[in-house]
């Protein structure tokens, strides 16, 4: 009985760790850093203390089936992991999810999944998930209504996508999505609506890598429909590769960001990845123009005040693979504010802190683990 025993709570143990054959498989990555956030401020908005994050930590379950005739059906259902605690209702947050079914034609995508925008983003990034992002330039001025542009980089609800074959190097993607709610308020029934769609042409043999991308979200059932647009955005992007050394830039142009007429920033970047053996040194530097804003809350203090919400970043750091699934890094990246800005280096990537007080400077230094399974 007691044989019997011990075999079934190992089977219990061991089981959930095993995948069927032809069936799902999990699979995951944790990511955390302890960091040191300073923004720069006094009095009440002073924050300058050491913390824990956990940044984009994720499970999942995916499996695929081979239908015959040149057809395959897959699917991927992933959730967010609060590995530090700190944001229970955070846990198990939905990230991409969709079923595809693919052939020589291409594939399809239904479900929700990043646009075609961010794709090219994340191929074009430095410091993705880290203190530094340069995602972090999109939550940027001091008026609050506008203080992250919800209208860029997003995984959205509701979509359906085309991804083309690769053809020497060129893949295309298109993406619809209905009713992607991102950034407004909206009224109620078919006046709620409120649709995009993105889509990116990438290119990529041997050391070149060239994509473009556009994303355009319209404006129906925004309440009230005051001083609102459909917001667009394109974004250009490339990389090349010498031998260990790869220089990257980006650049990327918002019309009517968050849907609000004349709100209109651009950002763009340019880096650098240098590896030896088991370390790479990263570098980047990134810069966000003034809006266009007009408004009585930045300098000036009236409603035709053109607000001075530019922002640049710099980032510098260091990995070290211990092994093909476990990273270790280092980074230190400073935000220096224009008047009415308030960016950080660390607010949109799971970073904890309050933002600097409109005009502050904004510094971080992380030390973080990747680990994949």
């Amino acid at each position: 009985m007691k044989k019997i025993l011990t075999t079934a709570v190992a089977l219990a143990v061991t089981l959930p760790t095993l995948s069927i054959a032809g069936g799902p498989s999990l699979y995951g990555k944790i990511h955390m850093s302890i960091n040191n956030n300073d923004n720069h401020s006094s009095g009440t908005d002073k924050y300058d203390e050491w913390n824990m994050a956990t940044r984009g930590s994720r499970i999942g379950v995916k499996g695929s089936e081979d239908l015959g005739d040149g057809l395959k059906v897959a699917y991927l259902i992933e959730w967010q992991v609060d590995m530090d605690g700190d944001n229970p209702n955070e846990d198990l947050k939905t990230r991409n999810r969709a079923i595809t079914l693919s052939g020589n034609w291409g594939t399809v995508v239904a479900g929700q999944w990043d646009t075609p925008m961010k794709v090219l983003g994340s191929k074009v990034a430095v410091f993705r998930d880290r203190v530094g992002d340069v995602r972090n330039l999109g939550v940027s001025t001091a008026t609050s209504t506008f203080n992250k542009i919800s209208t860029i980089d997003q995984r959205a609800k509701n979509t359906v996508a085309y991804v083309t074959p690769n053809l020497n190097g060129f893949s295309s993607t298109i993406a619809y999505v209905f009713d992607a709610g991102q950034g407004q308020t909206t009224g109620p029934g078919d006046n709620s609506d409120n649709n995009a769609w993105s889509a990116n042409a990438i290119y990529k043999n041997g050391p070149i890598f060239l994509g473009a991308a556009y994303v355009t979200y319209n404006s129906d059932g925004r309440t009230p429909a005051v001083n609102v647009d459909d917001a667009t955005t394109w974004r250009i992007g490339g990389s090349y590769k010498f031998g260990d050394f790869k220089v990257i830039a980006d650049y990327t142009d918002m019309e009517s960001a968050n849907y609000t007429k004349d709100f209109d920033p651009s950002i763009w970047k340019i880096g650098a990845t240098y590896t030896m053996g088991n370390n790479t040194l990263r570098f980047h530097y990134a810069e966000r123009d003034d809006s266009g804003l007009r408004s009585s809350t930045c300098t000036g203090g009236l409603a035709t005040s053109k607000c001075k919400d530019g922002a640049d970043m710099w980032a510098i750091g260091a990995d070290h693979k211990l092994s093909k699934r476990t990273l270790l890094y280092a980074v230190y990246a400073r935000a220096n504010n224009d008047d009415d800005s308030r960016s950080t280096v660390w607010t949109n990537t799971g970073g904890e802190g309050d933002a600097p007080s409109s005009g502050n400077d904004a510094t971080s230094f992380s030390v973080g683990i990747q680990h994949k399974f």
